[in-house]
């Protein structure tokens, strides 16, 4: 079994809204795997997409059929920034004038509408797995996040000829649990869309060793559906 293992290195902040508090909009520490898969260019999706409705299941099954899974990406060297920003108010037709709501007795306002980003920082640093062999080599540089945020992909480590063992094991790399054919029995929970994924988890099963790092061997996209 092929594993291969990537570091991450921001060259921009990276913003994607995990968690919303009030005006605070906060990115969560962990890079999902399904994010990171389609950034690494391993799906290929129309440029315009006349549906806001995801397409996952459809968009990421394909890649079960090559052999090739991506892990999420977990933070070994990260800060965070916070960014003030301004929403503009976009109006290209008034249905209401402000007479007309003078004399409805609507209060006038001009507030401004802002909020506060919490961002992961430049120069923090990630690292995830690739299983099995690409069909397209793995690009240097990918773009993240609502922003689009420059990251540097380099490759620090190939494992061949990986034998799996079977046993209890834990993992302290993140995982998706939609896509595990394993059932977890203890985890730490990371809460953040689209699905949640666990972090040290406790499984029992098939797994290869990869340095510190015990990975389930039993992992496709939506392997448990």
């Amino acid at each position: 079994m092929l594993v291969t293992k990537y570091q991450l290195t921001l060259h921009d902040s990276l913003y994607y809204s995990t968690r919303e508090m009030g005006r605070l909009y906060e990115t969560e520490k962990y890079i999902h795997n399904w994010a990171l898969t389609y950034a690494l260019g391993l799906v290929q999706k129309d440029y315009f997409c006349p549906s806001s409705v995801p397409t996952y299941q459809e968009d990421l099954t394909p890649l079960n059929q090559t052999g090739v899974y991506v892990t999420p990406a977990k933070p070994i060297r990260y800060e965070y920034i916070l960014n003030t920003f301004k929403l503009a108010d976009n109006k290209y037709r008034a249905i209401m004038s402000n007479e007309m709501k003078r004399q409805l007795g609507i209060r006038i306002t001009n507030k401004p509408s802002y909020g506060r980003a919490k961002e992961i920082a430049a120069e923090s640093e990630f690292e995830f797995y690739v299983m099995g062999t690409p069909i397209k080599p793995i690009p240097k540089w990918i773009r993240l996040g609502l922003w689009m945020s420059k990251a540097r992909i380099n490759q620090v480590g190939v494992s061949f000829n990986l034998q799996p063992q079977y046993g209890r094991f834990t993992c302290a790399h993140p995982l998706n649990p939609l896509d595990l054919l394993l059932r977890p029995e203890l985890y730490d929970l990371i809460s953040m869309p689209p699905i949640s994924l666990v972090c040290n988890a406790t499984l029992q099963g098939k797994y290869v060793q990869v340095g510190e790092i015990s990975l389930p061997v039993e992992m496709r996209y939506f392997g448990a559906s």
